[in-house]
């Protein structure tokens, strides 16, 4: 199995050595192109509450802290490793009280309803039971008129993805059409979508409806 196969089948739940280095590796250089194109066009204001589902190594949450050191943010991973390298990432925040991570599921939320101006799930749905469920949840968390940020480095457009899925096992890799027909589904509205010119990568945002 390649070693891009090895990534994300243990990306589901990063323990132990190997996702120690799972997380390293979500964190390097290497996996740096995909977030920070997307959230190029993400407008993030002081105050903002901004929940990372799935937040991995923390290296998104540290990047919208760029964006806007005046954000509030939380990050939510199943995963203990993950929570552990997010803290250490981004520890100042923590300590400030800017930053808080918790354990828990992306299809469940143990959080309340309309807490959160932005949303934001990148590299994380293909593990979720049913994109369906994470984003009824993000829907509900989301503020009215909050923002839904998705993004990807593999569009799912062709055989070798159907394959990829097969070979890992107990993952989903979607289209844009297939994230955006489900976000309308849903009720969400606004959706706009890229698709990166050179790479697979992908990048969805909608916003929940101001009366909902």
């Amino acid at each position: 199995m390649s070693k891009l196969y090895r990534y994300y089948q243990r990306g589901r739940h990063p323990r132990g050595f190997w996702g120690g280095r799972v997380l390293t590796a979500m964190n390097s250089k290497a996996h740096a192109a995909m977030p920070e194109w997307a959230l190029a066009e993400l407008k993030v204001n002081p105050g903002d509450h901004v929940l990372d589902m799935g937040c991995g190594g923390g290296a998104n949450i540290e990047r919208i802290f760029t964006k806007c050191p005046e954000c509030m943010v939380r990050g939510i991973d199943l995963s203990k490793k993950s929570l552990e390298y997010t803290t250490e990432l981004n520890y100042r925040a923590v300590k400030d009280g800017q930053c808080f991570v918790i354990g828990g599921s992306a299809t469940q939320l143990p959080l309340a309803k309309d807490s959160y101006e932005i949303v934001m799930a990148f590299e994380t749905i293909y593990y979720w039971p049913t994109i369906e469920m994470g984003f009824s949840e993000a829907l509900r968390v989301l503020k009215p008129g909050g923002t839904f940020i998705i993004g990807n480095e593999l569009d799912g457009e062709g055989q070798q993805y159907r394959d990829m899925e097969k070979a890992i096992g107990g993952i989903r890799i979607y289209t844009i059409e297939e994230i955006e027909q489900q976000l309308e589904e849903l009720g969400f509205i606004d959706i706009k979508s890229r698709h990166h010119e050179q790479e697979h990568f992908i990048c969805v945002m909608a916003k929940k409806p101001n009366d909902a």
